[in-house]
Order: structure tokens, then sequence, then C-alpha cells
């Protein structure tokens, strides 16, 4: 069996030089062909658990109490021992940098808020079981020399910012400590060299013990260095003198009762192998020691192509793509050189390069989750409002709304600033129209199934969601704009800030709520991405804009444009397109395989025959075996403007789609009316539905004769017809038209959108007619179902694909 490694650790305070002395050590033993190893604890590079919880510790947005450091540090510490185990037991010797000491100088002696020694040392103690170094040496330098050498440093740690009694503080510490538990001190306020050779000194004579002793480490019990008040007595101990508490070069050191003498330090050591160095052309390039560190952090260190591991945060990796722009080496090498085991140096980075440069373009580079519960289905769409941002919401289609919270109470929102009577006539009215819809629903769903024309045996899952669906959608217009809703949001940094500074101002008092919220909880995650979200000269400046502009605009038209309530409600209306012959098009569609400039290959296309033309349009839209085969980008030159007529449910489906333009949407009222559903009216069902159009309308009409303009509209329903208009290019056509006329889509804007195709056929009708996927009919119910069966399907085979138990 091999013989076992050392465990060694170098200790003492940030800036002492306990890296560079462990460093020069392993470099040292490498040189003699002994097995070595660089670590860190309690944040073990080798362990994940343990960076993760050292991660958290050091990072200043997560503030914590002492006690909770106190129990994570050890809880790593526990992790990252078994590492060193491991190895020392594989005969490699682990060269570590900190250990409990640490813990005992920084959150006892220095915090000093908690005031039990033994039970701190009690709790190391669990953590490091028989796993005691075989050597600890506390290096020592006056603070005013520690601050010196960090002065120039990056440093997110908590400690390295605190004042100088603190400091002094966790000095006396790991001197008391070191007195206490026998551990040698070597004088660090000297030259490299010099500290080397008396640290040496004391690894040279445990790496000559073979036996069960440990040399040197001083490691006793918690009952043999349990004094009285250890931090009174640290207090009163004095810097030691080098020649004091540090053995000569030649002095005989006791191991294993027998007297070895302390080899010399060699003239010359071995420097560090750097991570980046120097190709024979003059370019930086990763060394095979900087690869193997890249391999945590890359997919690849040397493919053109790579990824990004869990290792690096996405502030990290957003920082390294920002020095593209700056630096021209492999961006591999930028991260070894720039931000690897550099503390909150990608953070400054960003911070220079957003705040102080002003490149809004980094804050595209990394995105955030984030989540709105609660959100009125008012503010869903002002949340939904950007484009260039994901979002998900629950569904009004497949929920029923018929459930009350832990307090009682339906999912809706309740102004803030409804007072007294008001706001008692507000909740009357919710809550009859909650109950209303809840019996109807279910009502719904009982007369749906039982008139369902699938035969029993087939009355599955899938037949449940389905059915389930229909009388969702059927009794889906009952529900008030006030009903609650969650909402999911993936975006960039620039899309959240510009969603964030929307939000604030928005004259709806909600919405500004939530958007202070958003910045709020954002500012935690990636602060330095929303820096300047609410700065008077940036954010705030923005946010003033958009809201007095806004009122301007609004104020004029209140004047110029008196409300007439025109009773027109044509549910679309193509108000322009562009170009009026589509097949002007057939130029933009060549132009990729053509050396001519547009306005010559267009005078050249204008002088073919009709047929030449159309074989480049059929050629172009290509034979389409799905709705997902949608043609080339030359059709986004193609524009087509509606104004649309039709309820909030179906606005609220339709409104999603990022690929649009031009899209806004007037104030909600019940005045252009509401469509019965045909089903409710066959399940006799009518009256109760008019009964909360009817309730709607009262609650409606008192908020607005009270003044509350912008609260009426949570008063109205999903049914309520509503007007917007919107713009979009023919290539969202083919999406738009044909995924939201597929069978399984609401019946609602199934209907608009098939009238919207209709319109665009009477004037680009090879267009239309190549959009061959768009749906014209086809029994909803029977979709559905299908569309339900193949889902369960699928379901059904991924659960056939799982190991068995």
């Amino acid at each position: 069996m091999s013989q076992k490694g050392k465990y060694i650790v170098i200790e003492g305070a940030q800036g002492v030089g306990k890296t560079t002395m462990v460093n020069r050590v392993a470099h040292q033993l490498q040189a003699a062909q002994i097995p070595v190893k660089i670590l860190r604890e309690p944040d073990s590079q080798n362990d994940l658990t343990a960076r993760a919880i050292r991660r958290l510790t050091q990072d200043p947005r997560y503030p914590m109490n002492t006690r909770t450091e106190v129990l994570l540090y050890n809880a790593a510490r526990s992790q990252s021992l078994q590492v060193i185990h491991d190895l020392v037991e594989n005969g490699v010797t682990c060269m570590v940098d900190r250990s409990y000491l640490t813990t005992l100088a920084i959150q006892y002696y220095g915090r000093g808020d908690v005031q039990d020694y033994q039970k701190i040392n009690e709790i190391i103690d669990f953590a490091v079981g028989d796993m005691q170094p075989d050597l600890m040496i506390v290096l020592d330098a006056p603070v005013s020399v520690l601050r010196e050498r960090v002065h120039d440093r990056y440093s997110a740690e908590r400690f390295d910012n605190l004042d100088e009694s603190f400091l002094e503080r966790v000095r006396a510490g790991y001197l008391w400590e070191a007195k206490q538990r026998g551990l040698p001190v070597v004088y660090a306020n000297e030259d490299v060299e010099s500290v080397f050779k008396n640290v040496w000194q004391y690894v040279s004579a445990t790496l000559a013990s073979r036996g069960k002793g440990k040399p040197n480490s001083g490691v006793q019990s918690v009952g043999d260095v349990l004094a009285a008040n250890p931090r009174a007595q640290a207090a009163a101990v004095e810097p030691p003198i080098t020649a004091a508490l540090t053995a000569p070069a030649d002095a005989a050191v006791v191991v294993d009762e027998t007297v070895v003498v302390a080899a010399e330090a060699p003239a010359e050591t071995l420097p560090p192998e750097p991570w980046v160095g120097k190709h024979e052309n003059g370019s930086a390039q990763a060394t095979a020691a900087g690869k193997a560190e890249l391999a945590k952090y890359v997919t690849n260190t040397d493919s053109p192509v790579y990824g990004f591991t869990d290792q690096l945060s996405p502030v990290s990796i957003a920082a390294a793509m920002a020095r593209l722009s700056r630096r021209g080496d492999d961006m591999r090498v930028t991260l070894l050189d720039e931000f690897i085991d550099k503390a909150d140096k990608d953070a400054q980075l960003l911070q220079r390069v957003i705040t102080a440069f002003g490149d809004d373009s980094v804050q595209q580079l990394t995105g955030q989750h984030m989540v709105v519960e609660d959100a009125s289905n008012l503010l869903t769409k002002k949340l939904e409002w950007g484009r260039l941002a994901a979002y998900l919401e629950q569904s009004t289609r497949y929920i029923y709304y018929d459930q009350k919270d832990a307090e009682g109470k339906y999912r809706y929102l309740i102004p803030a600033d409804l007072k007294g009577k008001l706001r008692n006539q507000y909740v009357t009215a919710m809550d009859q129209i909650f109950a209303i819809y809840s019996k109807l629903v279910a009502d719904l769903t009982t007369y749906v199934r039982a008139t369902s024309k699938t035969p029993q045996k087939e009355q599955d899952a899938a037949w449940r969601s389905a059915t389930k669906a229909q009388a969702c959608d059927a009794a889906r217009p009952l529900l008030p704009v006030a009903t609650k809703s969650t909402v999911g949001i993936y975006a960039s940094g620039q899309a959240l800030e510009s969603l964030i500074m929307h939000l604030l101002s928005d004259e709806l008092p909600e919405a500004r709520v939530v958007g202070q919220q958003l910045l709020d909880e954002a500012r935690k995650v990636a602060p330095v991405f929303l820096e300047r979200a609410d700065k008077p000269d940036r954010g705030g400046a923005i946010i003033a804009y958009r809201a007095n502009t806004y009122a301007a605009v609004k104020k004029l038209a209140a004047e110029l444009l008196p409300p007439s309530h025109t009773a027109e409600t044509d549910p679309v209306i193509l108000t322009s397109y562009t170009p009026h012959n589509e097949l002007d098009i057939v130029a933009d569609m060549l132009y990729e395989h053509s050396d001519l400039p547009l306005d010559q290959l267009q005078l050249a296309v204008s002088r073919w025959p009709y047929q030449q033309k159309l074989d480049v349009f059929t050629a172009y839209m290509g034979e389409r075996l799905n709705r997902r085969h949608r043609p080339g980008r030359a059709l986004e030159k193609i524009h087509y403007s509606f104004d649309l007529v039709c309820d909030y449910g179906i606005f609220r489906d339709l409104q999603r789609h990022r690929m649009v333009d031009d899209l806004e949407w007037q104030f909600l009222t019940p005045r252009y009316g509401y469509d019965t559903p045909k089903i409710v009216e066959e399940a006799g069902l009518s009256d109760a539905f008019d009964q909360c159009f009817d309730l709607s309308l009262q609650l409606y009409s008192a908020l607005q004769a009270a003044g509350y303009q912008l609260e009426a509209q949570y008063a109205t329903l999903l049914g309520h017809k509503m007007r917007w208009k919107v713009t979009y290019n023919a290539r969202e056509a083919f999406h738009l038209h044909e995924l939201r006329t597929s069978p399984q889509g609401h019946p609602g804007y199934r209907k608009l959108v098939q009238q919207m195709h209709e319109k665009v056929a009477e004037v680009h009708p090879m267009l239309a007619e190549a959009m061959k996927f768009v749906n014209q009919g086809e029994d909803p119910e029977l979709s559905r179902l299908a569309a339900e069966r193949y889902t369960q399907y699928k379901l059904e085979q991924l659960d056939g694909n799982q190991p068995s138990a």
C-alpha cells in the first residue's frame, strides 16, 4: 500500500500571504516529485456543494447573521474535508489555504456577536471529525501591512472592507488560537524568500514524519484550548517577533521522539505554472494548466464552439462577453486572465461598461426569470406589453376560477384606492359575478359531458380534459378583468429594465406598484443590470418623459375628440396593406441570389411576363408540409394593418404574439356589448350569463360616476368587446393565421382570425392560398379531443420509457 499524503494548512488574515506560501510549497514538492494538490478550505474547487455554499456566504446580496455564517462555513468544511481525506489516503499531499481557524478568527474574535466559544468549537469539531491537519502554520503581519497588500485587489468578500479595529481583533484571534493550540507562527512582514524559508522548515519536518504523530500541528481537543475568556486573552497577545516564533534554518525538530534536522530551503524554486502564456506569434493562449482550469467552466477547451457550465454565473459570462469588443483574444483566454478566481471583477467590469460607458447592448447578454403573482388581467397585458421577452400566464381556458383562497375570497383584485361604500359595492358585485361563474362553469361541464357524442367506452382522461376546456371556453367571458393571474417572465437585462420603466410611468396604480417590486426583486439577483433604472438622469428621466407625453396627448384627445361611443362594431377592418401588388416582392425574393442593387433588380423584374414572376413566387413558397414550414424573410416587406373589435378574452390570447407592430388598445368598456356562446343558450343558462354582464355594467357605471375612470376597467368582463389595432408582416401572417385557426384553438379567436385571413385573401389571394394550413371549419369538440388524445398518448409513451423501479 502506498504511503499516505499529508494535510498541511497555511493560515492567517487576509493579505498575509497564505496563497503565495501554499503555491511556493506546492511547487517545491512538485520539484521533489511528491504528489501535491492545492486546495482552499472550506470551498474546495473539487466539491460543487462546498463551492455553492461558499459563494452564498461571500455574496453581499445575502445578508446573514454570524450563527448562520458559522453553520454554513462548517457545512462547506465537512464537504471539503472529504475531498482532502480521499486525496491524502491516495498518497497526495494537500496544501490548503485556510481552515477552521478562520471561522474562529472571523466569526468569534472579529465579529464578537456570538458569545458561546465552546459551542462554536463543538460545531467545528462535528464538521472536522478526525480530519485534523498534519501541520498548521499561522502567518502574521501588522494590519497596516495587510491593508496595503489587499488595497488593489477586487474583493466581493464581506471581510475585506471592514474597519481596522475589526481586523486587529481578527489578527489577535489568530495569534491567541495559535498560542493555545501550540501552532507555529511565522512573521510574514519580510520578503517572500525569507518567509518561505521559515515555512519550509516546518513542512520538511512534517514530511519527514512517518509515524502517527503530527509534529507542530498543535492539534488539541476543544477541552485543551478552552479558556475562561479567550477574547480578552487574545486581545492581550502582542505581535510575535520573528526570532522568537520561527525556528532557525538548522533547528532540530522533535518528530515521534526522534530528532530530525530540518532541511534547508533550496536556492531556487519553480514558479507556479501560469494559466495564460504566449504563442510563438505573440498572441495569448491557454497553457495546459489553464485548459485544465477552463474545463470546469466551458464545455470544450479547444473547439471554436463551446458553451458554459453552471460553474460560471450569468453575470460572469455576460462580463466576459462584454470584453469581446475591446480584446481580440479567444474569450476563454479572457476568462482565465480576467475573471476566474478574481472575486467580483465581473460585476465591476459590467458596472463600468454599463454605467460609465452606457453600453446598453451589454444588458442583452444575460437574462432573468421573474414571476408576478396575483396580477389582475388588466395588469397582465401591461406586463406583456414588450415584445423582446418571453411570457407565460395561467390559462382561463383550462383552469376553473371557482375556488376561494385561504381567507375565503375569490381571486380578484380590489383597487387599493377604493374606500367606504364604493369598495363594499365593488366587493359585493365581484362576489356575485364569481358565484354565478362558479355555478355556470360546473353546470356547463355537466351539460357538455352529458351531450357528448363520444362513446362511453372512449370517455377517457383526454375526453375529460377536452370537455372541461370546452366548458371553460364558454364560461370564460364571465370572468372580470379584475381576475388575478400569475405571469412568468424571462427577459434580458435590457428588456426587463424597459418593462420596469414602462410600468413605473403607467397611470394605473397597480402597474406602478408592481413595477417597483420588479425593480426591487430583480436587483437582488443582478443589480448591475438595473443600476440606472430609476436614476434621475436616466431611468427617472425616461419614466417622467413617458408619463408626461402620455398625459399631454390624453389631455388633447379629451379636448379635441369628445366621446361619441360609436355603435360601429365591425369586428375586422383591414385599414391598410403594402404593397398593393403581392408580386412586387419578387425582386426581394431574388435579392440574395443576385449581384444587382435592389432598384435595378426591381426594374428588371418589372419587365418580366406574369408567368415568370409567378414561377419565382411559387418556388419561394415551396412545398410546405406543415405550418412550421414558413417561407423566407422577403415576406416581411409586406404588411397588414387591422382595426379589430373582439372580446377581451380573445385579445389577451392574440396580444401575446411578439412579431407584431403598432399594437395598441383602447380603454375597456362595456359599451361595445358582448356575445352569448351558443352552448350557453343550448344549456339553458343564458339568464345567469346575462346577469353577470348586468352586474358588471352597474359596477362600471358606479366607478365612473365616482371619478374612477381607470379602476372602472376592472369591472368589465373578459366577454366584453373592446377595440384594438395591430400591424404585422406577411411572414408573421403565416404563423398567426395558421396557428390561431387550428381546431384546438378557442372558438372566439378562431373565428376572428378566419375573418382576418379572408380580408388578406381579398387583397393578396396568392399569399392567402399559400397559407394552406389555415383551418376554415371542423367540429371544435372532435378536434380538441383529438389534440388531447395525442397529448395523452405522448405522456404515456414517456411514462413507458421510464426505467422500472
